[in-house]
């Protein structure tokens, strides 16, 4: 028998549908094709949740001077630390249910166009959400990002907030995300990061709340050739901007 995919859960913005602020569950997939690039996991939508009023970050870095660069779609991805560097191109995903990340998964991560966060820009007004895959069965798009994060699961007490326990991931502080648009490139630093329990991340109030300039990057948790039952979140925040000339 092939393996399945695990399950990865995703937190939605804080944007309002039907009047509430959603949740979205990757849920575990039917057996997988051969090829991995093929497999496709959905994301469907969770119970609604209460709404989540848009909040100022904690930890955002420093205003730093920047170019005005006009919200629009991103094209490219790039993460780069200690520990690896990825790059990936962007996809754009409909506001369709369940969400269904397409692309190749080794070099691709995606982020929807509307009605899920907003285009990142030099002056966004809420949050762009990137989703990329993890997985122990094969090198998808964020496993070096997964694999690094996870290793701190069991080296931190968990932090609870409002009944959710988080666990903070420090390795990753510092890094830097890089998105590439037609109207300009946009850097941001992650500020934070932690691992939560799939079926808890729509109940952590960071992040459903849609807070300016800030990117979110959601994958599941990979250690040791292990899929857990953890998503790694990821915090970054707007340092830089330049315009395409």
């Amino acid at each position: 028998m092939r393996p399945t995919r695990p399950t990865i859960v995703a937190a939605a913005t804080a944007v309002v549908l039907a009047g509430v602020a959603a949740g979205y569950v990757l849920q575990r997939s039917s057996p997988q094709p051969q090829h991995p690039s093929a497999a496709r996991p959905a994301i469907s939508i969770r119970p609604p949740a209460a709404v989540v009023a848009p909040v100022r970050p904690v930890h955002r870095a420093p205003a730093q001077p920047h170019d005005r660069v006009a919200a629009a779609a991103p094209t490219a991805f790039r993460i780069k630390g200690a520990g690896f560097d990825i790059k990936a191109n962007v996809c754009q995903m409909e506001n369709v249910r369940p969400l269904d990340p397409p692309g190749d998964q080794l070099h691709t991560v995606c982020w929807v166009r509307s009605g899920f966060g907003v285009a990142p820009g030099s002056a966004s007004g809420g949050t762009s959400y990137i989703l990329g895959h993890a997985w122990a069965e094969a090198k998808l798009v964020f496993n070096p990002l997964s694999e690094l994060a996870s290793k701190e699961i069991n080296q931190h007490p968990p932090q609870v907030n409002k009944g959710v326990a988080t666990i903070p991931v420090k390795r990753l502080d510092g890094y830097r995300i890089t998105l590439r648009t037609a109207k300009g490139t946009l850097t941001y630093v992650v500020r934070k990061a932690f691992a939560v329990r799939k079926m808890q991340a729509a109940d952590v109030h960071s992040l459903m709340a849609n807070s300016p300039d800030r990117v979110v990057l959601i994958t599941c948790a990979v250690a040791g050739g292990v899929d857990l039952d953890y998503n790694i979140v990821v915090y970054a925040y707007l340092i830089s901007s330049v315009a395409t000339m």
